[in-house]
């Protein structure tokens, strides 16, 4: 027998490459991208002590949900302007020491990861200490948002957004509508540059209302506002009390 007839009979697979001019190719599967998970917390004294607990339960069970090389940030709401010095945290999973198989020991370190970065957050979210206070930006905290993209282009990005909604700053007020940005602005500030690039972002709100006109107004600037930067927020991601998060919000 010759050694090509040997090397075929030892062969694990009756179809392996070169033993037969029916031998199939071998196929293989691309790795799905890690997620980037972006968890952003408003402080400001007009959210309710009972909503930012809700936000850290519900966080604490979607982390649980994260896998090896997903990566987790969280930040809190600047208050006026990108001046400030963010309150921000983001770290990656650990990835698994042999690709494919999930060892004892990288549980484990899984397991101690999620646990420190469940701390993490929830002091990202605490309800305690808030007089000081004074202003929502969301504007600007979601430039801070659009850095994190950059940096992990190569993740598929979610970004949980635990706030009214209600921008309050020197600029924008709309707090009982009192200054809310003219008709054209959204088109105008994307023509001057000043919207951050969160293309391919899925936006999920928590906290926000819609059951009055004014609450509509607000969603209807937002709506516009995210679909002016790229990012995909649907009408069923833009909510006030969910039961739990959505792991695949915008699919």
């Amino acid at each position: 027998m010759s050694l090509r007839a040997v090397a075929c009979l030892l062969a694990l697979s009756p179809v392996a490459a070169g033993c037969g001019s029916d031998a199939a190719p071998t196929v293989t599967t691309p790795a799905e991208p890690p997620d980037l998970v972006i968890f952003v917390y408003d402080r400001s004294t007009s959210i309710p002590e009972h909503t930012l607990e809700l936000a850290s339960q519900l966080t604490q069970t979607r982390i649980l949900e994260l896998d090896h090389g997903d990566r987790i940030a969280g930040m809190q709401l600047l208050q006026m302007s990108l001046e400030e010095a963010p309150q921000r945290w983001s770290e990656s999973l650990p990835e698994l020491e042999v690709e494919g198989h999930e060892l004892m020991r990288d549980s484990i370190s899984r397991a101690r990861f999620l646990m420190d970065a469940n701390v993490l957050l929830g002091r990202l979210a605490d309800p305690a200490d808030r007089e000081d206070v004074n202003g929502t930006d969301i504007l600007s905290t979601l430039h801070d948002v659009a850095a994190e993209m950059r940096a992990y282009a190569n993740h598929v990005a979610t970004l949980y957004l635990f706030t009214d909604m209600l921008q309050s700053n020197r600029q924008i007020d709309m707090e009982g509508l009192r200054k809310m940005p003219p008709a054209g602005w959204v088109d105008e500030a994307k023509v001057d540059g000043r919207l951050p690039d969160l293309t391919g972002l899925c936006v999920v709100v928590v906290g926000a209302r819609v059951d009055t006109e004014a609450a509509q107004r607000v969603k209807s600037f937002w709506t516009e506002y995210f679909a002016a930067t790229g990012a995909n927020l649907l009408d069923r991601n833009y909510v006030l009390r969910p039961v739990r998060l959505p792991t695949a919000p915008c699919s």
